[in-house]
């Protein structure tokens, strides 16, 4: 597998999920047992347009010839990755989301563990 493929396939998660928390924010809190107060629908739909954006960028990257560009971008999702992960460790530990919360965790996790890979043990298929 190369970079650009990853990228493919991580551009089906961030979409999906960028634009369920930018659009039906509501509903994205409420399946993770959440209520959607007026903050935590902000920050969601904040969250959705961020995601968005970093879907914007794999879209480009995979068609990028430079391998610097590939790996700049394999490293800003790596830290985003690594930062949902924790995220979603801190609140599926604390109990505050219902089971739902630990699919995001394990998705968040896979895919730095995957990032990393590329980065650091393959860095040569970037």
């Amino acid at each position: 597998m190369k970079l650009k493929h990853l990228f493919t396939v991580n551009i089906i998660f961030a979409v999906f999920f960028g634009v369920t928390c930018a659009f039906f924010a509501g509903w994205a809190l409420k399946i993770y047992g959440l209520a959607p107060d007026a903050g935590s629908l902000w920050t969601t739909r904040l969250a959705g347009g961020s995601i968005l954006g970093f879907s914007t960028l794999m879209w480009f990257g995979r068609k990028s010839e430079s391998q610097q560009a590939r790996r700049a971008i394999a490293l800003a999702l790596l830290i985003q990755d690594l930062v949902g992960c924790a995220a979603s460790l801190m609140i599926a530990l604390s109990g505050s989301v219902n089971a739902r919360g630990w699919s995001t965790s394990i998705l968040y996790a896979l895919l730095t563990l995957v990032y990393a890979y590329f980065l650091f043990i393959r860095p040569e298929a970037a």
